[in-house]
């Protein structure tokens, strides 16, 4: 008898996990292979490894494995793309360019002086998720997480960036792709395209003495030795993005999917304030190391917005993102009217 009640036990408990099994999931497995240009246990990386990686796995139940290689082993975010596409990679962690790159209809938030701060980010997050995410599928890709690089200042190993003039006579480095390049020729530039691995040596050897980018990569990447200004105005936000090719995704079992997409928001609001807190640590350490941030005029301001906000016509005239930016700006208009 105790033998048969023992038996009965183990059958009810492997019962009990059956049922608690995603049907049609019992025999799916993976391996996943990320690359990002992050490096290994800083930055982006950290976000990474606590609290993306522990998120697919609850939602997979430990049946998806994910290798990432860390700190550009697999290249730059151009690279990703590619190897995505020929199935050498399965996802990517993407800075601004590489999200620019797979999916160029996110031109729309990267817009200068669009946001005036995170809260509306986050609104048009939360408020355009569905249409982004179709945006990206329509490009090949599913979203994993729409994490953030910052909204950027301009740094500069030579001018305080405070004037109109500055950008005229400033070499500025732009790996940000098209946008960014109609941005800079707006304010009188001659911008000096780079991939981002190539920016740092770059500016170190004078090649370009002006770079927009987060905080936490200028500390990242030990350029606070050699950059003397940033500007006092932000003059754009860039995104970030996790992603993983859709046809790896669409082999996930329904159930892990729909898991997955109930606990996104969180694991991105999570990531979120992990970078935001690292970029807001960055700049002040690079003060307090001797980083300088100079006054501009208002009519300084006001000529600088002027001329950068040009481009945004070009947006919207284009088939591609007309639409998109003009929903964005009726919710940006909506959020700040509230």
């Amino acid at each position: 008898m105790k033998k048969q009640a023992f038996l009965l036990i183990v059958w009810a408990a492997l019962f009990s996990v059956l049922l608690a099994m995603p049907a049609g999931a019992e025999e799916w497995k993976d391996r996943w292979k990320f690359g990002t240009i992050a490096p290994d246990g800083i930055g982006w990386a950290k976000q990474i490894k606590n609290i993306v990686i522990p998120a697919v796995e609850e939602a997979t139940q430990g049946t998806l494995e994910v290798k990432v290689y860390w700190g550009g082993v697999m290249g730059d975010d151009e690279d990703f793309v590619s190897k995505m596409r020929i199935g050498q990679l399965q996802g990517a962690g993407w800075s601004g360019q590489g999200v620019l790159i797979a999916v160029p209809e996110m031109e729309v938030v990267t817009l200068p002086f669009l946001f005036n701060n995170y809260d509306e980010v986050d609104y048009i997050k939360q408020e355009m998720s569905e249409e982004f995410d179709e945006i990206a599928k329509k490009n090949g890709y599913m979203c994993i997480a729409w994490i953030d690089e910052d909204i950027c200042s301009i740094y500069s190993t030579k001018y305080d960036m405070s004037k109109l003039q500055d950008y005229k006579d400033a070499k500025i480095l732009s790996w940000f792709g098209d946008v960014e390049e109609r941005l800079y020729k707006s304010l009188g530039a001659s911008p000096i395209s780079v991939n981002m691995p190539e920016a740092p040596p770059a500016l170190r050897q004078g090649v370009g003495d002006a770079i927009t980018a987060s905080a936490a990569w200028i500390l990242g990447t030990q350029l606070y030795s050699s950059i003397k200004y940033v500007s006092p105005y932000k003059l754009r936000y860039a995104p970030a993005m996790i992603a993983v090719d859709w046809k790896t995704w669409s082999t996930m079992p329904e159930p892990y999917k729909d898991h997955y997409y109930k606990i996104r928001a969180d694991v991105v609001k999570r990531f979120v304030a992990g970078v935001r807190s690292d970029n807001a640590k960055s700049l002040q350490a690079m003060k307090e190391y001797g980083l300088k941030e100079m006054p501009v005029s208002p009519e300084e301001m006001a000529a600088i917005r002027k001329n950068a906000v040009t481009i945004w016509q070009e947006s919207l005239d284009s088939p591609d993102t007309g639409e998109i930016l003009e929903e964005l700006l009726e919710h940006l208009e909506d959020f700040r009217a509230k």
